[in-house]
């Protein structure tokens, strides 16, 4: 960092009286990738707890649902509430309801016990996710300085879900799966710790603050209906009579949200926030880009598992120069703007479909340096540029008081556009490997994974093609 980011924050600061612009950075990056990593480094120890706990497979299933229809469903209202009653206080309601349902699940003894917790965890979640970019957002002026923290953020997202593969896999085979949900535990008396001696009490300035209850009701419904709908279509199938209910309910509660937010004084999301270009087309790439990271990390793990036979922790550490990939184009992004490089975004898509093109053709005896490697970097590199570039785009031009509400349309985007991605993508593969049944299974599956890789890379290219609406300049 450069010796501004040292300086002591001004009056009107979030953060408090000489304390260092970097501890924002710091609050946000870690808060967010103890989020990120809660996602992967669960399904990792999914068996153990089944062993443990005697869950079923539907039961496994609802450990990662729980918390993802949750996150999902109440992000856009945690987004909302640090608006209107203050960064310091939402964020630190959510670090304490993060840890206090990890330490819930550690202790675990029974299914509904740690679904229970797994819920909380998930209501704590969507309050962390949509709290750490407005935090940074907030502490920074416009500039340089601020792009470089939102790099560290967009990059500290990406080390946490490689890195949660690598630790969840260590800490199930020696210490016990019950310390995939302990491990949150110091990190977030350290973040709340942190967080009290650096951010100010202060709430926004303006007339009093009102909830809009009939949007937040609407919204969260809608959002969960969603997310529920998306989780349950991967075992019913898009066609069920529950899957097609539950959409059916989404939208009307969708609709009645938009009815209501029209006519609201104090509304829970201005619906004028979406005639900004840059704030529609950063929310669709972000869509896109969900559906292109979690659907790559999830047939990708099951691939070098089925295929290369493959460990828990092995697999983690085969994906992690991915990762690795995507942080350094991330961080490296700022300096291609900075000399004003021209189609960033769209050169990120297309380099990222390169890859996921590649792994299209993943052969049967998949070597790694030679099959696995290079595409998986190729696919972090393009992702990398992605990220940062509709990170950017989905915050621009939003008004400081703001900054929470296009955060969590943000993160929202990129939870509905994972579960979306996840819920088409293994639907595709199940119907492409059921069409090769004739054939020995490991050679169905695999015609399914080539599928779904293609059809990734398609969503990947449309992504960076996206990105050509962009304004360049969106003040």
């Amino acid at each position: 960092m450069t010796s501004s980011s040292h300086a002591a924050a001004p009056p009107s600061s979030l953060l408090k009286p000489h304390v260092p612009l970097w501890s924002a950075t710091v609050i946000g990056c870690l808060s967010s990738a103890m989020v990120v990593m809660d996602g992967a480094i669960v399904n990792v120890a999914l068996p153990s707890m089944a062993r443990d706990l005697g869950l079923s497979m539907t039961g496994q299933q609802w450990v990662v649902d729980a918390y993802l229809i949750v996150l999902g469903g109440f992000m856009l209202l945690a987004a909302r509430l640090g608006d209107l009653y203050g960064r310091r206080r939402v964020l630190q309601i959510g670090l304490t309801l993060f840890t206090a349902a990890s330490l819930a699940g550690g202790f675990a003894s029974d299914a509904v016990a740690l679904l229970s917790a797994r819920a909380v965890q998930g209501l704590g979640a969507a309050v962390l996710a949509t709290s750490t970019l407005a935090v940074i957002a907030a502490a920074y002026p416009k500039g340089k300085e601020r792009d470089r923290a939102i790099g560290y953020w967009t990059a500290s997202g990406s080390m946490a879900a490689a890195f949660g593969v690598l630790l969840g896999g260590v800490l199930t085979a020696y210490a016990g799966w019950r310390w995939v949900m302990f491990v949150n535990v110091p990190v977030g008396l350290a973040l709340l710790a942190m967080t009290a001696a650096s951010l100010s009490p202060v709430r926004p300035k303006g007339k009093t603050a009102v909830l809009d209850i009939g949007g937040a009701v609407t919204v969260t419904g809608a959002s969960a209906s969603l997310v529920y709908a998306l989780a349950e279509s991967v075992t019913l199938g898009w066609t069920s009579r529950e899957v097609l209910q539950i959409l059916a309910i989404a939208l009307g509660l969708g609709l009645l949200f938009v009815a209501i937010e029209a006519g609201a004084k104090q509304p829970l999301i201005r619906l004028g926030i979406f005639r900004l270009r840059n704030v529609v087309a950063g929310n669709l790439m972000l869509m896109g880009l969900g559906a292109t990271l979690t659907a790559s990390l999830f047939f990708l793990s099951i691939a070098l598992h089925q295929i290369a036979g493959y460990g828990a922790r092995d697999a983690g550490l085969a994906l992690l120069p991915m990762c690795l990939a995507i942080a350094a184009t991330a961080l490296g992004a700022r300096r291609l703007r900075e000399r004003q490089v021209p189609h960033l975004p769209l050169i990120g898509g297309m380099v990222a479909a390169a890859g996921l093109a590649w792994l299209g053709y993943l052969p049967a005896s998949a070597d790694y340096l030679q099959d696995v490697l290079g595409p998986t970097v190729l696919m972090g590199c393009g992702t990398g540029l992605l990220i940062a570039s509709a990170v950017h785009a989905a915050i621009a031009g939003i008004a400081p008081a703001d900054t929470g509400l296009a955060s969590g349309l943000l993160n929202t985007s990129r939870q509905i556009g994972g579960a979306l991605g996840i819920a088409a993508l293994v639907a595709l593969a199940h119907a492409t490997a059921e069409g090769h049944a004739g054939e020995a299974a490991d050679h169905a599956a695999l015609a399914g994974y080539h599928a779904a890789f293609l059809a990734t890379a398609a969503i990947s290219a449309l992504t960076g093609l996206l990105s050509l609406v962009l304004r360049h300049d969106p003040s």
